[in-house]
């Protein structure tokens, strides 16, 4: 099928998605021993490459394709234990009180995968004077109530691909952007974060190119798993 961009805003009575939707995700590292109890109250295992929302919509492209990328420990997160855990995927797109309330793409009711995409953005003058498009970022935003001040652990599952040295951006304070590489290896994001904001975005990924053009590239998520980890 031929993919087209939908913007998907669901309420809190989320029934199944009909398929007609139109086309409209510092802190010190702690690298001690965690195979006891770990203390870390305001603190992340994955410490994040931390850019402001203001400052970030002010970059060039070749800036934005420059933009340092934090790695997570995968073992140390993936040891945190946890009290509570929501999932998200294509066929859920709700999980008790989480749920996806937008996101730019494609969707299809039997879909393997959450498809986020750049919007392209049509301008009147843009090469020379002449009309064209350009993509301009959008986020895949789930909401939920998390426990502020409380640790969670992030897990997004990437359909599989080749992601060396490539990345992607998440916003979990509702006024900066994290950058993380995406572990190609396990065709997955990871990282924890302290509960600061009801929402939780996910950009497409950062191509890595100069040109204004090519800024961003579809982002196809199989699972997001988010956990609330135990004190």
């Amino acid at each position: 099928m031929k993919p087209f961009k939908i913007i998907c805003l669901l309420i809190c009575c989320f029934g199944p998605l009909a398929a007609s939707a139109q086309f409209a995700p510092v802190k010190n590292k702690k690298t001690a021993n965690i195979s006891t109890r770990i203390d870390l109250k305001g603190k992340t295992l994955a410490v994040p490459k931390r850019i402001s929302i203001r400052e970030f919509d002010r970059l060039r492209p070749a800036q934005i394709a420059q933009l340092p990328a934090a790695s997570a420990d995968r073992e140390a997160l993936l040891r945190l234990k946890f009290n509570d855990s929501w999932e998200i995927g294509p066929r859920r797109l709700r999980d008790k009180d989480m749920q996806v309330v937008e996101y730019f793409g494609t969707y299809e009711q039997n879909a393997r995968y959450i498809s986020i995409y750049p919007e392209n953005k049509y301008y009147p003058r843009l090469n020379n004077g002449a009309p064209g498009f350009m993509p301009e970022m959008r986020y895949l935003v789930i909401r939920f109530n998390p426990e502020m001040g409380k640790r969670y652990r992030a897990t997004i599952k990437l359909k599989p691909g080749q992601y060396r040295n490539k990345k992607v951006m998440t916003n979990v304070t509702g006024s900066h952007n994290d950058v993380w590489m995406i572990n190609y290896q396990f065709n997955e994001i990871l990282f924890d974060f302290i509960a600061a904001s009801r929402e939780i975005k996910i950009s497409p990924i950062i191509a890595g190119t100069e040109s204004y053009y090519v800024k961003y590239e579809p982002l196809e998520i199989e699972q997001i798993k988010i956990d609330r980890i135990a004190e």
